[in-house]
Formats: structure tokens, sequence, C-alpha cells
């Protein structure tokens, strides 16, 4: 079993990414959403390797829909053999591609885990964990992979930014108009109906957006 098993994903940096969009590769996923990584390391001399990308895109385009990403990371340096290599596997090899010329990923996650050789995938879930590591043939990979898919939220949801906390006191919040009151209550998603004077508003502020974060949905 991989040494780094329930332990954050270190973040990797310094990747340079040949085909697909670029990942963050950290244990933080952007803000409103819950994501799965699997992360691949594979090289273009490995046969082994060679075996499975068509199982490994096979299940990305499976969970294309939800923010389950791949990523195929070599340790080459051959930029040029390695693109050339990646665009003649085609549609075997249909998820996002990076040469980790500077070793951080070799050096932060494949050794300390203590990986002996490649193919070698590590499922990171939706708390930016380790879950598990180890060939990506094993059966074991796809169940755990289908379980912590569905905890991933929808990869076209809406993208939602966090709301400050309103630090200001009921005195302080009284200060302001009626109208900003209400806008306050309102980008948070609450309702100012059922407040009938200003200090109800006041109030309901001071109560209940002091220590609750809220999100808003970007247009």
């Amino acid at each position: 079993m991989s040494q780094l098993i329930g332990q954050p994903l270190p973040t990797i940096s310094g990747l340079q990414f040949v085909k697909g969009e670029p990942v963050q590769i950290s244990a933080s996923a952007p803000e409103g959403h819950k994501r799965v990584l699997v992360i691949e390391f594979w090289a273009t001399w490995c046969g082994p390797c060679r075996q499975v990308f068509p199982h490994l895109s096979e299940l990305q385009k499976k969970y294309r829909e939800k923010d389950v990403y791949f990523i195929g990371i070599t340790d080459e340096n051959d930029e040029n053999k390695i693109r050339s290599f990646v665009t003649s596997q085609g549609s075997s090899m249909d998820y996002t591609v990076a040469i980790d010329a500077q070793h951080d990923a070799r050096n932060k996650l494949f050794i300390p885990s203590g990986a002996r050789g490649i193919p070698h995938v590590f499922l990171v879930d939706t708390t930016g964990r380790i879950a598990w590591a180890g060939h990506p043939a094993d059966p074991e990979f796809e169940s755990k992979l289908a379980a912590l898919a569905q905890q991933a939220t929808p990869r076209n949801m809406p993208k939602q930014h966090s709301l400050p906390l309103v630090k200001e006191s009921y005195e302080d919040l009284m200060g302001h108009s009626v109208k900003d009151l209400k806008n306050i209550l309102q980008e948070r998603g609450l309702r100012s109906d059922d407040c009938f004077e200003k200090a109800d508003l006041a109030r309901k502020i001071a109560e209940q957006c002091s220590r609750t974060t809220y999100y808003k949905t970007e247009a």
C-alpha cells in the first residue's frame, strides 16, 4: 500500500501541459467545486503504459460530465518526442498530458509513495487527499474511482464565489440605508420581506451573516 494514502496531495508545480486543459495539481479545488483527480505516471518507453491508455481514456470519457480529471505525467525531457508520441496515440490517450521536466511530481508524489514502477496512478478524493494508489489495471482502481466520482460536482455547474462575513455590529448596520441592508440579505439568498422595520434587517444580518459564509453564483 502506498505510504501516502490519507495524506493531502502535495502541490505540484512546473508541469508543461502538452495535451488537454491545464489542471492545478494540489489539494485545493477551485472554489465551489468538489473534484477527483486521477494522476498517472507513464513514459514513452513503457509498454504496459500503452496498454492502459485506452482504458484510462474510456474512464475519462465516462466521467466527462463530472469534476473528474485525468492527468498523465511523464518525467522525460524530450518535448518534441513526447508531443509526437502523444499525437500518435490519438484517441487512445484522450486526456490531459503533462511533462514533469523539473521532476517536481516525481520528487513530491511518486518517490515518497514508495511506488516501484509504471504505469502507476494516484486517486485524489474530493477533500484533496490521496485515496488510492496502484496499477490502473487493478479492478479496485475502477471501483474506487466510481465511488469517489459520485461525490464530485458536475463539471458544468455554475462557478460560485464566497461572500465576506459581515463583521459590522448591529449598531453600525443601523447606519446603513434600508436599501443597502436589503441588498446584503438578497445577495446571500436571504429573505428581507419578513423584516418590517430597519432594525429587523440589521438584526437579521448581524445574527445570520456574521458567522455563516454564503456563496454567490457568477454570471
